[in-house]
C-alpha cells in the first residue's frame, strides 16, 4: 500500500485530508509544518507528499528544497496546496520541482485524481530506474566474469608456456652439457620459438578483445566480396586446402577492420582443423527478410555437439592445441554489436558450418 505524508499547518485541511485518504486505503502521515515535515519524509520515505506553502518554522518552498538535496527524499514526488489566485506561488514551487498543485478549498475528486496520478508516474519512474539498475547490474556482473576469465588465462596458458620454455632450456643445456651435440638443440629451440608465438598472439588477441567497444566500430561502405578474397590470399594455408566464396556476397555498412578481424578468425579456424588429403572452405550468404545468414563450411574433424556452444566461451579449447581459446570469443563479440548471433552445426569427421546473421535493418546493399 502506498504511503502519504501531509505537510499543513490549518488543523482542520490536515484532518479533511487525512479522513479522505484514509478511506481510500492509503497509510497516512500527517505534519503541521515543514521542519517536521521534512523530519518525517526522512524516517518513513512516503511516496508522495501533499503540502501547504506558508508554514511557520520551514515553508513549503524551503522543505522541498532541502527535501531535493538529500539523497534519500530528493526523488518523492510533492503536491502543493495553494490559496486561489496565487499564481506566483505555483509558478514558484512548480520551477522548485513540484510535481503538481491544488487550490484550496480541496475538491476530493481532483485531490484523488492528483493523488492517483503522481503515484503512477512514480511507479513508471521507479521501474524504469530498477531497470536501468538491473540492466547495470548485469553489464557489470558480465565485466567481472570476463576480469576472471583474464585471470584464469593469464595463469594457466601464459605460465604454462613459460614453464614449458623453461623446461625446454634446461633439457638444451644439459644435453650440450652432456654430449657436446647441438645437432638435437634446433628441435628444442624450434619448440620455445612456438611457445613464445602463442603467448604472443595470446596477448595480441587479449588486447584485441578488450578493444571491441561500440566506440571503436567506424561503419562505411564495405564490398564483402574483395574482403574475403583478401583475407583468404592472406591466410597460410596448405596448398591441399582450398578457400572460395560460393555466391556473391551481400555490400555492408560495416567496420571494415572488424569485419575482417571475424572472416579471418573463422577461415583461420577452418584451416586449422582440416585433416583430409583434399579440404575445402566455403563461405557463402542468404538474404532473408530480416538477416544476411553468413556460413563459413569446412571438411575438417568437426566439432561435437557438446561443445557446441562452449567453444563460444571465453578461454575454453576443444582439442586443439592451435586454438588460444579467445578467437570465437572475439568473433561474437564483434557479431553482438550489431545485434547478431552466431552459432555452429557440425557432423564430426564430416564437415562444421559456423553461421552468423547480420539485420538488414542496419545495413544497404
Amino acid at each position: 500500500m502506498y504511503t502519504i505524508l501531509i505537510v499543513e499547518d490549518t488543523l482542520a485541511i490536515r484532518d479533511e485530508i487525512f479522513d479522505i485518504l484514509i478511506m481510500e486505503g492509503y497509510i497516512v502521515f500527517k505534519a503541521e509544518n515543514g521542519k517536521v515535515g521534512f523530519e518525517m519524509a526522512l524516517k518513513e520515505n512516503p511516496d508522495l507528499i501533499i503540502s501547504d506553502i506558508l508554514m511557520p518554522n520551514l515553508s513549503g518552498f524551503e522543505m522541498l528544497d532541502k527535501l531535493q538535496k538529500h539523497q534519500k527524499t530528493r526523488d518523492i514526488p510533492l503536491i502543493f496546496l495553494s490559496a486561489k489566485g496565487k499564481k506566483e506561488d505555483i509558478r514558484i514551487g512548480m520551477n522548485l520541482g513540484a510535481e503538481d498543485y491544488l487550490t484550496k478549498p480541496i475538491e476530493i475528486n481532483n485531490l484523488l485524481n492528483a493523488v492517483e496520478n503522481k503515484l503512477k508516474k512514480k511507479v513508471l519512474r521507479d521501474q524504469k530506474v530498477s531497470d536501468k539498475t538491473a540492466t547495470l547490474n548485469a553489464i557489470l556482473e558480465n565485466q567481472k566474469n570476463e576480469l576472471e576469465n583474464y585471470s584464469h588465462l593469464i595463469s594457466h596458458e601464459l605460465k604454462s608456456s613459460v614453464r614449458n620454455v623453461s623446461d625446454l632450456l634446461a633439457w638444451t643445456k644439459e644435453e650440450a652439457a652432456q654430449t657436446n651435440n647441438f645437432e638435437n638443440s634446433s628441435l628444442m629451440i624450434e619448440l620455445m620459438q612456438d611457445k613464445i608465438e602463442k603467448m604472443e598472439l595470446l596477448l595480441v588477441r587479449i588486447e584485441l578483445y578488450k578493444n571491441i567497444t561500440p566506440a571503436c566500430f567506424r561503419d562505411r561502405l564495405i564490398y564483402t566480396d574483395t574482403l574475403v578474397e583478401r583475407v583468404a590470399n592472406k591466410i597460410e594455408k596448405p596448398s591441399h586446402i582450398s578457400i572460395k566464396i560460393k555466391n556473391k556476397l551481400p555490400n555492408l555498412f560495416a567496420d571494415e577492420k572488424m569485419l575482417e578481424k571475424l572472416f579471418e578468425i573463422l577461415i583461420q579456424n577452418a584451416v586449422n582443423h582440416i585433416d583430409k588429403e583434399m579440404g575445402f572452405i566455403e563461405i557463402d550468404c542468404k538474404i532473408t527478410k530480416k538477416d544476411y545468414l553468413f556460413s563459413i563450411k569446412d571438411n575438417g574433424v568437426g566439432i561435437h555437439e557438446k561443445y557446441h556452444k562452449k567453444i563460444f566461451e571465453m578461454f575454453q579449447t576443444v582439442e586443439s592445441n592451435k586454438s588460444l581459446g579467445i578467437g570465437l570469443s572475439i568473433v561474437e563479440k564483434i557479431i553482438s554489436n550489431y545485434k547478431g548471433k552466431i552459432h555452429v552445426e557440425s557432423i564430426p569427421q564430416k564437415q562444421t558450418i559456423f553461421y552468423f546473421n547480420i539485420p538488414i535493418t542496419n545495413n544497404y546493399e
